[in-house]
């Protein structure tokens, strides 16, 4: 997602503004998306409600920020056998390496 918006941004100025403003909601919705989870997660234990709601709010921050994408990325690729079920959202598609 950072490649194609990149793109639109440059080509021009009110497009780029709109690209700023799709990131900063983007952010806003994954950050509280993150923080609804784990009280979601507490009060249903039984129904896993409150994982997929983080794991969604993960991928929306990291599709949005760049910074965010490569930290969140390197903190997932210490854990392979969970980075290797879920780099297809980051958009990764190679090997662990």
């Amino acid at each position: 997602m950072n490649e194609s918006l990149d793109g639109i941004a440059r080509s021009h100025p009110i497009l780029g503004m709109l690209v700023l403003v799709l990131r900063t909601v983007l952010v806003a919705v994954g950050l509280a998306l993150m923080a609804i989870s784990i009280p979601v997660g507490i009060v249903t234990p039984f129904l896993p409600i409150g994982l997929p709601l983080g794991l969604l709010g993960l991928i929306l921050v990291a599709a949005a920020s760049k910074t965010a994408h490569s930290f969140i990325t390197n903190q997932l690729r210490r854990w392979p056998w969970l980075w290797n079920k879920i780099r297809f959202a980051f958009g990764e598609k190679g090997s662990n390496e």
